[in-house]
Order: structure tokens, then sequence, then C-alpha cells
């Protein structure tokens, strides 16, 4: 019996991430894109990352605290290409990478809001509770624990032949 509909399964039968996970991860890495598109404007890079961000520290603090989560979307949209060489051992650092994401990003929150005396700001607002939220979705997701389990059974078949 599957434990998900059909379309939630790949030609081999393995389960697939779930599409809002690209989606969660791609917004909790949103600096990492202004970053991104702020160089691939070469004559006005600095006046675009000044413009996101007037302290220059605070892109540094957020690009750093988003690369869990980065590293997680990495690992989960490169696993065939890992599965063939055979590290099979990542996909336990899936979650938990993305989980460490959500509180490094939500401590970035917060230093920011203590810099700033408490004062209320929308977008900071706006960040926390989604960081809290994406947190939360993770944390309770069966497809993702399920997804995981599935995965075990590849590590399986490719320990077995080696």
């Amino acid at each position: 019996m599957l434990k998900l509909p059909l379309q939630f399964y790949d030609e081999s039968g393995r389960i697939l991430p779930p599409k809002w996970l690209y989606a969660l991860s791609l917004m909790l890495c949103i600096d990492w894109i202004a970053f991104i598109f702020s160089l691939a404007s070469r004559s006005q890079t600095s006046e675009l990352l000044s413009f996101f961000y007037p302290n220059k520290a605070s892109l540094g603090t957020a690009l750093v605290a988003s690369l869990p989560i980065l590293m997680g979307l990495v690992l989960v949209s490169q696993r065939e290409r890992l599965w063939k060489k055979g590290f099979v051992k990542w996909r336990r650092v899936v979650r938990p990478s993305i989980q460490l994401g959500c509180l490094l990003l939500l401590a970035v929150q917060f230093t920011y809001l203590i810099d700033h005396q408490w004062g209320f700001e929308f977008f900071v607002a706006l960040r926390m509770v989604f960081c809290v939220f994406a947190f939360y979705a993770v944390w309770r997701s069966r497809h993702l624990r399920w997804m995981v389990e599935d995965w075990a059974v590849v590590d399986s078949s490719v320990s077995d032949k080696k």
C-alpha cells in the first residue's frame, strides 16, 4: 500500500520531495537570491546591496545563516547524482539542516530587533513568522519523514552494489 498518491513518486518508485519544500527553501534563501541578482547587474551591485542591506554585516550574517537551507536544497536536488556516486548517508541531514537554517535565520531577525531597540518593522515580523512556520512545517511533515525513510531503501540497494 502506498503512503502517498502516485504523483508523489518518481519512475523508480521513490518518494519525491514535496513541491512546497523547494518554494519554502527558496523563500528562506531570499538573501542569496538578492545577492546573486545584485551581482548580475555589475554597474549597480553596491547600490542594490546597500538598498536591501544598509549594514553590510547584516547581509553576511543572513547569507551564513541560510547556508544550511541552501545545503539541504542542493542535496535534495542532486539526489540522483549523489546516489549514483555512492553517497547515501546525506539523506539524514536534509531535515535537520533546513530546521537549523530556520533557527539561525530567526536568530538573525532577533539580533536585528535587538540592534534596533525592538522597533516594529513589518518585513522583519513577516520573516520571523515565516521562519517559525517553515520550521514547524519541516518538523511536522509526514511527507518529508516518509521521503527520508523511503530513501533508506535506496541506501541499502546502493550499498549492496558496492
